[in-house]
């Protein structure tokens, strides 16, 4: 197995003074990768990073931007302005990761003219190597806290709880099945988090992109199955895993299938060892403390401010429509009155959701004023006169909705319904079943 992966081969004969000349084909594979890696790997952290690193990253986002948009325009013959959106699986993308394509083809030609007598690239591929760990990591270390703290997948909302099942598209499904339950979220959270911190020591950084690769593997099927529009950046994040591990698959393959005894992974040092004296200690520490301090910090605001940890609303609840008058015509709760409403959902601040009979919902900025009970609403797109609704108890779970609606009288009488009272949120977890519980 020791020809497996012709290149970036960590056993102890890596340390010799002289290395074997890697095959032709193997220096251009090399070169390609290298070159596809050096430019893409930028590319996803900086869709991640904060103000911090702006001065960096939009010089970088600007000189891809017009080859992008050429390649979308005259190669692809996309019609229509072809924009950024994060990290999405838009046309923007695909037309960049083309150009990235295109370039690293392009580059890896001229190189393996320019630089044909070359025989290995040991040095290049370990500064490759350590530039993928630390990049990885910082992307797992998004992926998992933003998890850790139920950002990514927060649970079902009161809006969601009252949707139709049919209506979900596939990838609001996912959303709202992992979100369903903190631990299983909060275990791939944790997952992400321990790969990437293990991708920040050189002795672990196998076992992290291992850990890493099975975690993403996973993600990247779930995107796919769900049509998750993130699919291109998990396919990158599985090729960085891949790189780290490819060197140690000989090492694998001798270990797990063939019951074979194998040596342990040579690990050189970089630039002769100065980066494990003291200084180069201080700012391996200082690294990982600017990985790990500011997201962690940030999300712990975030879970606060906006997530699940973060204090809920006045009027906080889900309140179904018995009685509904609009401008003195009283609506029963006819399934086909788009006019009436069904449910008026106060969940997120400034925010007032409204879902009426036909399953049609609006949602509208509102200002709440938790002494009087009322809440302005631009609802019918008013400049002047808001829409001003009153919303008052007798004690019970019973309330009373009275005020205007687009300069129209409205009045409603409300009935609170508890989250608890929907199975997916009451059902819980169980160590005894008799028989399955399917509903």
């Amino acid at each position: 197995m020791t020809h497996v992966i012709p290149f970036g081969q960590r056993s102890n004969h890596s340390a010799q003074p002289e290395s074997p000349a890697w095959s032709p084909l193997t220096r251009i594979a090399f070169r390609f990768t290298f070159t596809y890696l050096a430019l893409s790997v930028w590319f996803w952290i900086f869709e991640f990073a904060d103000k911090s690193t702006a001065l960096v990253a939009r010089p970088y986002q600007a000189l891809w931007r017009p080859f992008a948009q050429w390649a979308a325009w005259h190669v692809f013959h996309w019609s229509g302005p072809v924009e950024p959106n994060f990290v999405c699986d838009t046309r923007y993308l695909y037309a960049l990761l083309a150009c990235f394509l295109a370039a690293s083809a392009l580059i890896a030609a001229v190189w393996s003219v320019w630089d044909r007598k070359q025989g290995s690239y040991l040095e290049l591929d370990r500064w490759m190597r350590t530039l993928l760990r630390y990049s990885l990591a910082y992307l797992l270390l998004h992926y998992g806290m933003d998890k850790v703290f139920l950002l990514q997948f927060p649970a079902p909302g009161l809006a969601r709880l009252t949707e139709r099942f049919g209506d979900y598209s596939p990838s609001s499904l996912m959303w709202a099945f992992i979100g369903s339950s903190l631990t299983y979220t909060v275990f791939g959270g944790v997952a992400e988090v321990l790969a990437a911190l293990l991708l920040l020591f050189r002795r672990t950084s196998t076992f992290g992109a291992l850990i890493g690769f099975a975690v993403m593997f996973n993600v990247t099927v779930m995107d796919f199955s769900y049509d998750v529009a993130v699919k291109m950046f998990c396919l990158n994040i599985l090729l960085m895993a891949s790189y780290l591990i490819l060197p140690d698959v000989g090492r694998l393959l001798n270990f797990f299938i063939l019951n074979r005894a194998t040596e342990p992974a040579a690990l050189p040092k970089m630039l002769g060892g100065r980066l494990d004296r003291p200084l180069g200690r201080l700012i391996k520490v200082a690294i990982i403390l600017f990985l790990l301090v500011p997201l962690t910090v940030r999300d712990w605001k975030n879970y606060r401010s906006t997530g699940a940890g973060a204090p809920l609303t006045p009027l906080y609840g889900l309140y179904e429509v018995k009685d509904f008058t609009l401008d003195g015509v009283e609506h029963p709760p006819l399934l086909t009155d788009n006019v009436r409403w069904r449910y008026v959902i106060l969940e997120e601040p400034h925010m007032v959701t409204l879902r009426k009979m036909d399953d049609s919902t609006s949602t509208y900025r509102m200002n709440l004023d938790p002494a009087q009970h009322s809440i302005s609403v631009d609802a019918a797109g008013e400049t002047v006169d808001k829409s001003v609704l009153v919303l008052t108890s007798d004690g019970t779970d019973r309330f009373a909705l009275k005020g205007t609606w687009g300069g129209v009288p409205v009045a409603a009488e409300l009935k609170r319904i508890d989250r608890s009272n929907f199975m997916l949120v009451n059902r819980g977890f169980h160590w005894i079943n008799e028989r399955p519980f399917v509903r």
